[in-house]
């Protein structure tokens, strides 16, 4: 059931945004962006990817996504490689609003999971229109390029509708 698969995702989201602002990795690189960062700099042992694994499980057992996971021919690892890449693509802040209120927020890397026809298939059909070699090699993956440019449009999108917020900000509430 997509309904209870996105309440699950909604609160490791919060959980992962807590564990993040939390991190070693973003306490030294919270003043850096996409320029000044590469997927090396991230700590694969900090609590925050253990959150990204657990959300990505979740991620892996719904069947409304498996679709897309087969067309593309991605692992469970890609999944986590995209969600720390789009993490890196949108630094300092890896977050946006996702209406008006206050505690509505998402990280960018858990965002296209709640809205599977708007997000979801436009980042998954967005795979592989990018070849940039030197973004690939720097990165790490394949699909870089793709999953970076996808995260900054989006995170973009939402905030010029409902303005921007800090990964401190989100925290207060």
């Amino acid at each position: 059931m997509l309904f209870i698969t996105r309440s699950k995702l909604a609160n490791w989201d919060k959980k992962i945004t807590r564990l993040l602002r939390e991190s070693k990795f973003y306490s030294e690189n919270k003043n850096k962006d996409i320029y000044d960062l590469k997927i090396s700099d991230v700590y694969l042992d900090e609590p925050w990817i253990s959150g990204i694994k657990e959300f990505i499980d979740i991620v892996w057992r719904e069947k409304a996504y498996q679709p897309f996971f087969l067309k593309y021919s991605l692992s469970k690892q890609d999944l986590i490689d995209f969600y720390i890449l789009m993490t890196i693509a949108t630094m300092p802040n890896p977050i946006f609003k996702t209406g008006r209120g206050k505690l509505t927020h998402t990280l960018v890397g858990s965002a296209m999971y709640q809205e599977v026809k708007k997000q979801l298939t436009t980042c998954m059909t967005s795979l592989g229109y990018f070849d940039n070699k030197q973004e690939q090699e720097r990165y790490g993956h394949r699909y870089a390029s793709d999953v970076m440019s996808f995260a900054s449009a989006l995170k973009f999108a939402h905030e010029n509708a409902y303005g921007k917020i800090t990964l401190e900000e989100a925290l207060l509430f």
